[in-house]
């Protein structure tokens, strides 16, 4: 098989592409495909007869032969009720069936998405995320739903057409034939036409709704910056090349979806002028011409059928493509096993090297953490505090080294369980929009609302909820945008507190409360809360004084301060004023 074939089918191949992809998420539907199939060919049947009658009611106005039409016609009357029918089921098993399959498709995607580790996340965007869960899931749907009603009749209608046309006249059948090579040739120019167009809406739709996003859950800072014109001006700019895009895949589409049917009617005239040619001169059957155009006409619209399909095609293939994107990357392979925690609760880390691509966060960290201890990471913004303390729940792995809890390496200890007793409030604290209860309570099960409050008062947030109308069920609005900065700290803080860990990691948690009110929630921690080990990562004075051992991190490396004088030599020397200043 030369090159040239070779491409061919595999651009043939590509318009299926979507069909075989769905094909694993409609396994346990075979039943409703097989009934669309039946019935479409029903329906195609049905639909071909009726030139065929109309050709035989011709021969019959001939011969006068009026019994005849009469009987022709409730044919045609009879057909047109079976073909209503079988219509119907087919579009129906096609809706149900494009559901079933974004149904399916869409939950796979969230699950891998939800189980991704951290390094998926960190070029991605969110409103990227979210159109490939909605759009590109729609656009594959769409085709899917396009194939099943429409694909499997127009074949049919095709195949039934050129066989039919050989039966009438050979010369007939030609004049059809020869439009195919052609066909096919304008199909293939414009699927190749609208790829790079779809590529580039799909990534301007993601931006979109990011910049939406970036709107309203920053509407205060757009607002304190006087920054609304730039950012109308901003998003009519993303706006008008996603506009920009789907005017010229409209464009493509108006010209090639017009352009086929144009042809099949230029070979509807040709039959047209042949047949009436050889009526006049050798008296040939007038009713098979008229049948003959009947069936070029009935074929224009599945051959401009197939000139959408391609667009559907290669909308849905780059939907495919973005969401493979998803679920071809690796999880968290055992998130969901269930295994017991080491008894201790002390970590290790040995010869550890972490790196983000191909910048080097993180080398030579020998890290022993005490059990039941309150240590503290401190160092200059960038130097990968945060890096390292993802590496004990397995937020992040290392490329070099060995973390050790309880004595067992980490990779030894099923997600879920390490997960299940390490809490960690990052900096970025994420709130649920629910109410205050619903966020504290979030994410394990069988807290109770004593529990729930005996852990706002550790975080010190139990006067502040009280003294609400609404108390604990008083709701919070997305992302916790009614609270201030402390406030969804110390909400965050009493969710990680409620979830009962063994390893507590805050990391730079409490930066927008008061140091006083900083000392007060440790004080609390370690009085309430036995056996537990607390890292935690801040650059204030106020927080590192609590701490038993202060480790600093600097260049990727990290150092032990012997003790708080040592620290406060380091401050003096760097010419720190106060305790907020580090």
């Amino acid at each position: 098989m030369n090159d040239n074939k070779k491409s061919f089918l595999k651009k043939i191949k590509g318009v299926f592409e979507p069909l075989l992809f769905s094909r694993e998420y409609l396994k346990n539907k075979k039943w409703v495909i097989y009934l669309i199939i039946g019935f479409a060919v029903l329906s195609t049947a049905t639909r071909l007869l009726v030139p065929i009658i109309i050709g035989a009611i011709i021969d019959s106005l001939e011969s006068k032969n009026f019994n005849a039409i009469y009987l022709e016609i409730e044919y045609i009357l009879l057909l047109a009720v079976l073909s209503a029918v079988a219509s119907f089921v087919v579009n129906f098993g096609a809706q149900y069936s494009s559901q079933i399959y974004a149904y399916n498709l869409r939950k796979k995607v969230v699950n891998s998405m939800v189980k991704k580790k951290t390094k998926f996340f960190q070029d991605k965007t969110s409103g990227d995320l979210l159109s490939r869960t909605t759009m590109d899931i729609d656009a594959s749907r769409n085709f899917i739903m396009n194939s099943l009603s429409q694909l499997i009749p127009t074949i049919l209608i095709i195949i039934f057409a050129v066989g039919y046309l050989f039966y009438i006249n050979v010369f007939y059948s030609l004049f059809f034939l020869a439009t195919v090579p052609i066909l096919i040739f304008i199909g293939i120019k414009f699927q190749r036409k609208q790829r790079p167009h779809w590529m580039k809406i799909r990534e301007t739709y993601g931006v979109m709704t990011e910049s939406i996003q970036e709107d309203i859950t920053g509407q205060r800072t757009v607002r304190s910056y006087l920054q609304e014109e730039p950012q109308i001006n901003r998003f009519t700019g993303i706006t008008d090349t996603y506009y920009g895009e789907y005017m010229e895949v409209a464009n493509l589409r108006g010209f090639y979806n017009n352009l086929m049917p144009f042809i099949i009617s230029a070979a509807a005239t040709a039959v047209i002028f042949y047949g009436g040619y050889t009526s006049i001169i050798a008296r040939s059957d007038v009713g098979g011409l008229v049948a003959a155009v009947n069936i070029f006409t009935m074929v224009t619209f599945p051959v401009s059928f197939l000139g959408r399909l391609i667009a559907f095609s290669e909308n849905a293939r780059a939907g495919i493509g973005r969401i493979k994107g998803v679920l071809d990357r690796d999880l968290d392979e055992d998130v969901l096993t269930d295994g017991d925690f080491p008894k201790g609760n002390g970590i290790s880390m040995r010869n550890i090297r972490y790196k983000r691509g191909d910048r080097e966060i993180l080398r030579n960290i020998d890290l022993e953490i005490p059990p039941e201890s309150f240590v503290c990471l401190t160092g200059e913004t960038g130097t990968g505090k945060s890096s390292l303390v993802n590496l004990i729940p397995r937020l992040e792995d290392p490329a070099e080294g060995e973390i050790f809890i309880g004595g067992v390496n980490i990779k030894d200890i099923p997600l879920s369980s390490l997960r299940k007793n390490i809490a960690i409030v990052p900096q970025e604290i994420s709130l649920l929009s629910g109410t205050i209860s619903e966020n504290i309570i979030f994410g394990r099960k069988g807290i109770t609302e004593e529990m729930a409050k005996r852990a706002a008062k550790i975080a010190r947030i139990d006067d502040f909820i009280e003294n609400l109308p609404e108390g604990y069920s008083t709701i919070i609005g997305e992302r916790g945008i009614t609270l201030s900065g402390g406030q969804r700290q110390r909400v965050a803080l009493a969710r990680a507190i409620a979830s009962n860990p063994r390893i507590l990691i805050l990391d730079d948690a409490t930066s927008s409360v008061d140091p006083e009110t900083e000392l007060a929630i440790f004080s609390r921690i370690v009085k309430n809360i036995e056996g537990i080990t607390v890292v935690l990562v801040s650059l204030r004075y106020s927080a590192m004084k609590y701490a038993t051992t202060v480790y600093e991190l600097e260049d990727g490396e990290i150092k032990q301060l012997d003790s708080i004088e040592e620290l406060n030599y380091a401050m003096e020397k760097e010419g720190y004023e106060n305790e907020t200043d580090l």
